[in-house]
């Protein structure tokens, strides 16, 4: 999905809107969704694709299918952040980002997608990250 541009290509091309204030603090935080999200992404998929059994995943927005992986990225990957902030942050960036339906789709789906893999120990919260993570 997103093999294709690096983050340092995407800023240096001015494709990316000014993430953060300090944008030196959040470069590493970024660089580590990015990298995270691409050596994840077959895995991604096919958890996207076993919740969408009577969707052909072909036909999800690939938007959706980006944010979907970021978003799982984040839950499994970083531990201080609460989960529940995980999947607001990028319901959020679905209604920017994405289709009309596809702020319910993206909630429908990391809710289902988080609370399975919690149970399945692969979305393992710590410090701040235990706060709302029920």
């Amino acid at each position: 999905m997103i093999k294709n541009a690096s983050a340092s290509d995407l800023a240096a091309d001015g494709l990316l809107p000014e993430i953060a204030m300090n944008w030196e603090e959040d470069k590493e935080f970024f660089q580590n969704i990015v990298n995270f999200t691409i050596a994840n992404e077959d895995n991604h998929r096919d958890l996207i694709a076993k919740k969408t059994e009577n969707w052909d995943i072909e036909r999800v927005a690939l938007t959706d299918k980006i944010i979907l992986s970021m978003a799982l990225t984040e839950m499994k990957q970083f531990p201080s952040i609460p989960t529940k902030v995980s999947i607001n942050e990028y319901i959020d960036i679905s209604k920017h980002y994405s289709t009309p339906k596809s702020k319910q789709f993206v909630n429908g789906l990391l809710d289902v997608l988080s609370k399975e893999l919690t149970e399945a120990g692969e979305i393992r919260k710590s410090g701040r990250g235990l706060l709302d993570n029920r």
